[in-house]
């Protein structure tokens, strides 16, 4: 009888082994940037959508934001306004705004000292019945095996969470509207 060298415990550990090498070297090889969008009409002019867009405050009002060791810096609206952050659940991280004009605003976010980088843009563009606000945001995981995982999903996943930010900025937006106020046109 011809017995192998190796026991059975030792396959199993080696397949094991092997499975996981193959898995990091796909996830190596997978891209690690991401990009997302949605848009939105928004019943208000564009003066009454920006007011919430070009300073972190602003923003603070209609996405999440971490609760503890927040600090702000920079000018109080436009470029160069800055929000950071170090929350025991959520890590460290800055909201940058990095443009801000009557036609929109540009930031971007690093969360985690580099690990995550992320850009965006609102683009205002006024329309029949209000405000056409299109968000776009594209990010980078770098060449971690892990996240090319994630990134697969986050394009979909970040473009969901883009719509429900625009929900709530429209909500936000429509609450603070002056009654009878015509959209700026």
């Amino acid at each position: 009888m011809n017995r192998s060298p190796f026991s059975f415990g030792v396959w199993i550990l080696g397949g094991g082994a092997a499975l996981l090498a193959a898995f990091l070297l796909v996830g190596y090889l997978l891209p690690g940037s991401w990009e997302a969008e949605a848009s939105r009409v928004i019943s208000g002019s564009t003066d009454e959508v920006l007011v919430h867009l070009d300073s972190p405050e602003g923003w603070q009002n209609w996405t999440p934001w971490p609760e503890t060791g927040v600090e702000r810096s920079g000018p109080a609206r436009g470029a160069g306004a800055r929000l950071a952050w170090d929350d025991p659940d959520l890590g460290t991280g800055s909201f940058t705004l990095d443009e801000a004009a009557p036609s929109g605003v540009a930031y971007s976010v690093n969360v985690g000292d580099g690990a995550m980088l992320s850009t965006g843009s609102l683009t205002l563009t006024p329309t029949e019945g209000g405000v056409r606000v299109d968000w776009r945001e594209a990010g980078d995981f770098g060449w971690n095996p892990l996240m090319g995982y994630w990134a697969l999903s986050m394009g979909r996943a970040q473009s969901e969470e883009l719509s429900k930010g625009l929900e709530r900025l429209d909500s936000l937006v429509s609450a603070s509207a002056p009654s009878g106020s015509e959209p700026n046109r």
